[in-house]
């Protein structure tokens, strides 16, 4: 008798994974815990293990794929017995992270909730939802009748009451299409952008070449369209002289012993951000518009964002104030490994509080960086380059960092963002400042 495997749940808020690799094929003789297949969500990379031994006698999906939870994956020849899935769920916990952690905004075909309606009457019907969402739902005064649920069977997920909290609207939007199927494949979920209709078909003027959304490029467009539709974006652009402090750490780089790490110019960056910080606690918080509260984050979590084969993601150095210039080479240099490998756990990618992105490793002076919501600000840094500059009536060659602020005005107002950026300047300009630091 056959016997189905099908897509487990792979973690809260995961309706689909986009099928990366296929390791089996129809005929196998595979082991427990042997892997199937490789499958990435919207937060994951993960290695699907066989629930059981057994001969793969039909497999449904294939390369680029994307199946939804509870889909049919293979089916094992064998006695019937049932197929367990905690060996799913294990290797979910223990994955390497290929997105970004904050969720992604609700997709299209997700339904959300107004703000809570009058008390009703009678017993109301139990709704579907984990005790985490009903807690966060208590926590934030928010009635989970008034949500449709988007996950199967009306449950309300983490992405559902995410858009609540951004301010969602009560209903699914009817302007936006539905979800259709790909070729070859189960229904892939469509992008949270705004009806501009149906594209036009780029076939009358030549060949064209469709390939499936990969489902890192989901969560980056949703965190992206997310983060333009609640922050108010302003840009602040300034150039740091940075000639002592390459100075001195080149000379720390050429005296450096044995397990002493290489010294960047980010580390020190970081410190100078987190100095600053101290001074103007508003690069450092949350803007709660359902409480018309600002949240203050006592903590220093900074996200670097990296390019990893992947895709771009933003792990997090946590307790900046607590580590030295030397701790913070050794992190980073530690994190660029696990860049190139794409090996971030999904915790190494949460609680961030502020974010720095760096473009000028690859070139490239002015970037107009993408607050990461549900921050407020973000430092992208240019290329540092030797430039001519004006010192007491004299024109003389200088290394120059260019400094890229973006931040939300509804809480930073433009002169605060220049204030700010200054004193990060002046940290990156005196670097002994820095020692006087607590």
């Amino acid at each position: 008798m056959s016997t189905d495997f099908k897509l487990p749940d792979l973690g809260e808020g995961i309706h689909e994974a986009q099928v990366i690799q296929v390791l089996i094929k129809e005929g196998d003789r595979v082991a427990s815990d042997q892997p199937l297949m490789e499958v990435e969500t919207d937060k994951a990379a993960v290695e699907i293990p066989s629930p059981q031994a057994g001969v793969i006698q039909k497999v449904h999906v294939a390369a680029g794929q994307t199946v939804n939870v509870g889909a049919a994956l293979v089916t094992f020849a064998d006695n019937g017995r049932s197929v367990a899935t905690a060996p799913v769920a294990a290797a979910v916990a223990q994955t390497a992270v290929i997105a970004q952690p904050p969720p992604p905004v609700a997709e299209a075909r997700t339904a959300v909730a107004a703000p809570m309606p009058p008390a009703r009457t009678g017993q109301p019907a139990k709704v579907a939802a984990s005790p985490a969402i009903r807690r966060q739902a208590r926590e934030n005064n928010i009635d989970l009748q008034s949500i449709n649920g988007s996950g199967p069977g009306g449950r309300v997920t983490h992405e559902d009451l995410e858009r609540v909290l951004a301010g969602g609207s009560a209903a699914t939007p009817a302007s936006v299409p539905a979800s259709r199927p790909e070729s070859g494949g189960a229904a892939s979920t469509s992008l949270p952008l705004p009806d501009v209709g149906e594209l036009p078909d780029f076939t009358k003027w030549g060949k064209v070449r469709r390939e499936p959304i990969p489902q890192i490029r989901k969560t980056i467009a949703n965190q992206m369209v997310r983060s333009e539709a609640v922050n108010v974006h302003v840009m602040h652009h300034d150039l740091a002289d940075i000639e002592m402090l390459e100075q001195l750490r080149k000379d720390h780089n050429a005296r450096k012993t044995e397990g002493d790490p290489k010294l960047t110019l980010l580390p020190f960056i970081i410190k100078a951000i987190f100095a600053a910080m101290k001074r103007y606690p508003k690069f450092n918080c949350s803007f709660d518009h359902l409480q018309n509260e600002i949240v203050y984050k006592e903590y220093f979590n900074f996200g670097i964002a990296v390019d990893t084969p992947r895709g771009l993601v933003v792990p997090v150095i946590r307790d900046i104030d607590r580590k030295s210039i030397r701790d913070l080479a050794r992190e980073l240099t530690a994190l660029g490994e696990k860049a190139r490998k794409a090996s971030f756990t999904i915790d190494e990618l949460r609680g961030g509080s502020f974010t720095i992105t760096n473009i000028g490793s690859l070139g490239g002076i002015v970037s107009t960086p993408i607050i990461n919501y549900p921050e407020v600000a973000i430092l992208g840094l240019g290329k540092a380059d030797y430039k001519a500059v004006v010192r007491e009536g004299k024109v003389v060659a200088r290394y120059m960092l260019p400094l890229n602020l973006s931040f939300d005005h509804r809480v930073i107002d433009g002169a605060d963002a220049a204030r700010f950026t200054g004193e990060i300047m002046g940290y990156l300009e005196v670097p002994g400042r820095l020692l006087l630091e607590d």
